[in-house]
């Protein structure tokens, strides 16, 4: 027998391919990445910001901002009666929407936190869709994780000091101004913001113009146009509304935030000073504010003075992060020496920030680098992965350990921190950028399940005013009035979830005559010295302080009639002995 005689052994895989004409293999192609980018960081987004976006109790601009809502429409927001120069007419109305949409009495955070959340969604989107169209989807995806899992967008609170819808309003009209447009799409944004946030965001964009210092970009008709008529509809509208002071209160009233200059003593004022929100912080502490609401990626950040790196964005072409670099830099400036300008200023410095910690993660990811950027590259991921395995484990430990409640989450936080940790690892002992790159968007991912799972709702249940209020609010119908003689916390005010109206004296609580009985916050030294020439009082309940320093509640009422919303009578109040 021949050796072509000998029969040969053919897999069943081959036997098939020889039936095959083009004798090829199968060959999968993907969609290309604009196709599914886009699509990406809208899932991204959503799971970042909306999920738990509405959980944390207000406290701050965003408890002023819920109970102008709860007031009604106006040229400015009301709290007690009164107007507020620092509650404009875009926010109140936005959270008003959504406040009409919830259960009467029951007011929900959401009023307040979803167009925030929403707010910072659109303000990422955009420029992330910018990225997208100039084909930097490597950039894009990266600053969509740099973005959506920074502090600042997990809790999109005002309370640390941002303006998420002015913000927003202003990085819509940058965005025109990047991409040389300065038309009336950037005005009407620019119109936008002034209703939202007042003149400090036409400040901001007037600065933007200047750093970037292009025809096509600068100052216009088209531009300058839209914000000046609205304000001057605004300014009648104040007059007409409310009166000629509160228009120029509300104007006045961003000059009026004082910068401290001074330097810190000690370690204790280190931490307060950075523990503030930042319309309240010295100068000192608003850059290192606004860097640390833009963790845990924002250090990368720094890696953009690399001047190789900075050539090749140049060479790229289309510029953009070294565009929002600038107006970011001009931003951070404004808002740490301009009186009033932080919080109009934080939203578009936080994009030029992190923009530019995703021009360095696409640059690492694509071996752009050069050696010594590379070098410092592998120090920040190793110092952040660090610095987060100690968080972890103490966090980690007291959820597994001590609240048991949070042990799921405390379960699944050390496992992602561990993988965080070996990718870490390894990425430095194989010189690996991409490795790091991976691991630094775990650790973003697992900042995000730490602030939903456990941060959030044990600051609620431990700082919150919610049950305070609620416990208070519980004892009286949606429509019933609480009178008091002086201005509570608005946290604690918007918990309640009634009707506030500010008296100046105990006389007052007589007017207007009527048969109906009027409810009273008081403190306890109030009710024992209340005067025998006002309404007497029935106790109604006692609530304890929130702290112990702090005095008992005391919620009252006058004698009369306690009606529902149709007009039936629940009860009467006997008139007190």
């Amino acid at each position: 027998m021949s050796v072509d005689e000998i029969p040969t052994r053919t897999s069943r895989a081959e036997a098939v391919r020889r039936f095959r004409p083009d004798e090829g293999k199968l060959v999968v192609k993907l969609p290309p990445a604009r196709a599914w980018c886009g699509p990406a960081l809208v899932l991204l987004g959503l799971a970042y910001v909306v999920l738990g976006g509405a959980d944390s109790e207000l406290t701050g601009a965003d408890a002023r901002t819920g109970l102008a809502a709860s007031s009604g429409f106006g040229p400015l927001g009301q709290i007690y009666g009164q107007w507020r120069p620092d509650v404009w007419p875009l926010r109140a109305a936005v959270s008003r929407l959504v406040y009409l949409l919830g259960e009467p009495g029951r007011p929900e955070n959401g009023a307040v936190l979803w167009p925030s959340a929403v707010a910072g969604l659109i303000a990422g989107w955009l420029i992330a869709h910018r990225l997208i169209a100039a084909g930097k989807t490597t950039a894009a995806l990266l600053f969509g994780f740099a973005w959506f899992g920074s502090g600042a967008l997990l809790g999109h609170s005002g309370s640390s000091g941002i303006d998420f819808l002015s913000g927003m309003a202003t990085i819509a009209a940058l965005d025109r101004l990047v991409n040389r447009r300065s038309d009336w799409i950037a005005g009407t944004w620019a119109s936008f913001a002034f209703l939202a946030g007042g003149w400090p965001p036409l400040v901001v964009l007037a600065l933007a113009v200047i750093v970037l210092g292009r025809r096509d970009s600068d100052f216009s008709l088209k531009l300058i146009a839209p914000p000046v008529l609205t304000a001057v509809v605004w300014l009648a509208w104040t007059v007409q509304t409310a009166s000629a002071e509160a228009a120029a209160a509300a104007l006045v009233w961003p000059l009026t935030q004082k910068l401290a200059w001074t330097l810190p003593t000690s370690l204790g004022s280190i931490a307060a000073a950075m523990a503030s929100p930042l319309t309240q912080k010295p100068v000192w502490a608003v850059p290192l504010g606004l860097f640390v609401l833009g963790m845990p990626l924002s250090p990368f950040a720094l890696l953009l003075a690399s001047g190789p790196l900075q050539r090749s964005l140049k060479q790229d072409g289309s510029g953009i992060e070294l565009d929002w670099l600038r107006i970011g830099i001009a931003s951070l400036i404004g808002g740490t020496i301009v009186p009033g300008l932080a919080s109009a200023s934080a939203l578009p410095a936080l994009a030029g920030l992190l923009v530019a910690a995703a021009a360095v993660l696409e640059a690492a990811w694509s071996g752009g680098l050069s050696p010594r950027a590379r070098r410092a590259f592998f120090g920040i991921a190793l110092a952040l992965t660090v610095g987060w395995v100690f968080v972890a484990a103490y966090a980690t430990f007291v959820m597994a350990i001590v609240f048991t409640y949070y042990r799921p989450i405390g379960v699944v936080l050390a496992f992602g921190s561990l993988i965080v940790a070996v990718l870490a690892w390894r990425s430095v002992e194989t010189r690996s950028a991409r490795r790091a790159v991976i691991g630094m968007l775990v650790l973003t991912a697992c900042l995000k399940w730490l602030n939903w799972g456990y941060y959030t709702p044990e600051w609620n249940y431990r700082y919150g005013q919610g049950p305070w209020g609620r416990a208070i609010g519980q004892w009286l119908l949606p429509h019933w009035t609480i009178h008091t003689l002086h201005e509570w916390p608005e946290d604690l005010a918007w918990a309640v979830g009634r009707p506030i109206r500010l008296i100046h004296t105990p006389q007052h609580l007589a007017f207007p005559e009527t048969s109906e009985s009027r409810h009273v916050l008081l403190l306890e030294s109030e009710f024992v010295n209340w005067p025998p020439s006002a309404p007497k009082l029935v106790k109604v309940a006692s609530f304890e302080p929130p702290h112990p320093a702090g005095s008992r509640r005391i919620l009252a009422r006058t004698e009369g009639e306690l009606l529902t919303p149709s007009g039936r009578l629940v009860s009467r109040v006997p008139a007190p002995e």
